[in-house]
């Protein structure tokens, strides 16, 4: 009798935790919506938003302010971009460029061509193609009859993102896109080169350099260096439609301006670096030719990218929109045997409805999310979160997002100086008044969420009002 009863009080306590852990959840959740309302009817009463809030366990929704709204996502785009090239593609992919000669070698002269093949990689960098100028001279190649040709033909020929205005062509952000394409740094500043000038002697020019050097960028120097202490009024742009680069403006005696500058014409880029990586190692100067890799070259050198995951780490961490374009391509590439902006998309809608997401929630036209027309709402960015948690690949996905209030371009990233003392890991988005964060954040519960909030038509800046949310997120879950 004794033992029924312990077992029975037993059975109350557990139920009576039971109940008082879901009542104290019911409160919290509460508690979170009538504070955040109240933010969101302080701060937002002009411009549109979705608000989602999810638990991280079971994907149910916690909070739902306009969840069905389908807002723009500028960056936060790169979330499913990311999703579908780790799926699709895998975290082991890399990526190949490779170089070929046709001809025959005699006396250190190539009778014929050498070929260099993009093959999408959003990676290669200078020093790569010094690797392959290293491996051609090694075949003991001093001089070529021929052309330097790129082949650029795994990616169409259509160049710029769609959402990119004449003004932005030479912006950073801005990359036009070729399989063969080059950064010039490790940073993956894609089909972008860098522009330092320098000033000494008041009266003369300021010294212009192009890092990496390429002959094919011509340079309009119209700077005058003025005495120091006054100020510097250097402007650097390029010509639209041409790689011309025009730098102006005074510079004071003593100091430097630096800036990256989005080529014009990236396959053509990358040949003229190759060139210059190849004569300094001793082989005579040749035209330069895009076209296609014939059947009976052979193939002499091979660089491979790191693994996707890696490069997918800088992707979200960095949000870099060039890559997110050749990421997208790729997937057109790999899925459909169709490098174009259009089979990507197709590709990346496809994955989509395969892992559950209601497409219909998603319109979008590149894979950077530069553009003013792509559409998303929060309970269907929030849902990808959901989903994407029981991928293998999960852990290196969620590490390359930002973590709020660490130090540390690779660590905090865009969130650096954000939310500082809380728990968030979260991918940032602006484009002209639209502001976006979504990602996971620790309640003081110990327990994580996911969060996504999108907003559009500000007048001024969002941030302070998403942190706001995400830090009453935090204190009342």
């Amino acid at each position: 009798m004794k033992k029924k009863i312990i077992f029975l009080m037993i059975i109350l306590m557990v139920c009576f935790s039971s109940i008082n852990f879901i009542v104290n959840i019911r409160a919290r959740k509460h508690t979170m919506t009538t504070k955040v309302n109240s933010i969101i009817e302080e701060n937002w009463r002009n411009n549109e938003y979705s608000i989602t809030v999810r638990d991280i366990e079971t994907g149910d929704v916690l909070y739902n302010r306009n969840g069905d709204k389908m807002i723009r996502p500028a960056s936060s785009l790169k979330l499913l971009v990311s999703a579908a090239a780790l799926d699709l593609l895998g975290p082991d992919y890399r990526f190949a460029t490779k170089t070929y000669v046709d001809g025959t070698i005699e006396d250190g002269v190539l009778h014929g061509n050498i070929y260099i093949q993009g093959g999408g990689d959003p990676t290669l960098l200078p020093v790569h193609l010094e690797s392959f100028s290293n491996g051609l001279k090694e075949m003991g190649i001093s001089k070529i009859t021929g052309s330097l040709i790129g082949d650029d033909t795994w990616f169409d020929a259509d160049r710029l993102p769609k959402g990119i205005v004449p003004e932005e062509e030479d912006q950073p952000y801005a990359s036009r896109i070729s399989a063969l394409t080059i950064s010039p740094n490790d940073q993956y500043d894609i089909a972008t080169v860098q522009v330092k000038v320098t000033g000494s002697k008041v009266g003369t020019k300021g010294n212009v350099q192009l890092v990496p050097f390429a002959s094919t960028i011509p340079v309009v120097n119209k700077t005058k260096v003025v005495n120091k202490g006054e100020k510097s009024t250097v402007t650097i742009t390029r010509e639209y439609d041409t790689d011309r680069i025009i730098v102006t403006g005074n510079l004071p005696a003593g100091s430097k301006e630096s800036t990256y500058v989005a080529v014009y014409d990236p396959t053509l880029y990358t040949l003229d670096v190759f060139r210059e990586k190849l004569v300094a190692k001793g082989i005579q100067t040749m035209p330069l030719e895009t076209g296609k890799v014939p059947e009976n070259a052979q193939r002499v050198g091979i660089s491979y990218s790191k693994p996707l995951q890696d490069i997918n780490f800088k992707y979200l961490k960095l949000s870099i929109n060039g890559m997110g374009d050749m990421l997208t391509k790729q997937l057109g590439r790999e899925q459909l045997g169709e490098g174009s902006w259009s089979a990507g998309i197709k590709a990346i809608r496809t994955y989509g409805s395969d892992i559950g997401l209601n497409m219909e929630q998603w319109y979008f036209e590149d894979g950077s999310g530069l553009s003013h027309q792509n559409r998303v709402s929060s309970i269907q960015l929030s849902l990808l979160l959901y989903k994407v948690r029981s991928k293998s690949w999960y852990s290196s996905y969620l590490d390359a997002l930002p973590h709020a209030g660490k130090k540390g371009s690779l660590v905090g990233a865009t969130l650096e100086n954000r939310m500082k003392g809380y728990s968030v890991s979260a991918k940032t988005g602006y484009i002209s008044g639209t502001y976006a964060l979504s990602g996971y954040v620790k309640g003081k519960s110990g327990k994580w969420y996911i969060f996504s909030i999108l907003t559009e038509a500000n007048k001024t800046s969002a941030i302070p009002t998403i942190d706001e949310i995400v830090m009453q997120i935090a204190n009342e879950m």
